[in-house]
């Protein structure tokens, strides 16, 4: 799905809601489809960034017998994110998970040239390092939902699922929306 690449000024609220949708071991696609329902043991999602250009992906790998319904929890997580801000406690908990991870990030030698690369590579500015925690920090709940509404649509995206096709095209139905999809 594509979304704002990293010069967009949303760049770092879109990282800190795909953190929160799943882009972390206690993400709410993690806590549902793994810890709640079992679907899965390390469902993910990413804002893969490129050269000015990003998109985002979930990927879960699940039973046959679940792929339906792990689809159905996916989306169901998008959806209660686009429609209701997080409390402020669950987003905290995310803004120092970054945090955590963009100290380890810059913490020898070798990753900090990564991030220096990167930053000049995407003509981010000489201050993106210096002030990308405090950016982040200052992500709101509404931000987060807001970044969910606005980008991470269900409706545009492509779902790719790998399986025999005989068992799962029929829990696969509901979510085909083009004439000649696989049915």
């Amino acid at each position: 799905l594509p979304v704002p690449g990293p010069t967009s000024p949303d760049n770092i609220a879109l990282g800190v809601a795909n953190t929160l949708l799943g882009g972390s071991f206690g993400s709410r696609i993690t806590s549902n489809i793994r810890e709640q329902k079992g679907y899965t043991y390390s469902p993910s999602s990413q804002v893969s960034r490129r050269y000015h250009d990003a998109y985002w992906i979930e990927t879960a790998d699940v039973t046959t017998a679940s792929t339906g319904p792990a689809l159905k929890e996916i989306f169901s997580e998008i959806t209660r994110l686009q429609k209701e801000a997080p409390p402020a406690e669950e987003l905290a908990g995310i803004q120092r998970y970054i945090s955590g991870l963009f100290v380890i990030q810059n913490s020898s030698r070798q990753a900090l040239i990564g991030q220096l690369r990167y930053v000049d590579l995407q003509g981010l500015g000489e201050d993106y390092l210096k002030t990308y925690v405090q950016k982040m920090n200052a992500v709101t709940p509404e931000d987060v939902r807001r970044m969910a509404a606005q980008y991470i649509q269900p409706e545009k995206m492509t779902i790719v699922v790998v399986g025999d096709k005989s068992k799962i095209s029929e829990q696969l139905a509901p979510f085909a929306s083009a004439p000649d999809s696989p049915k």
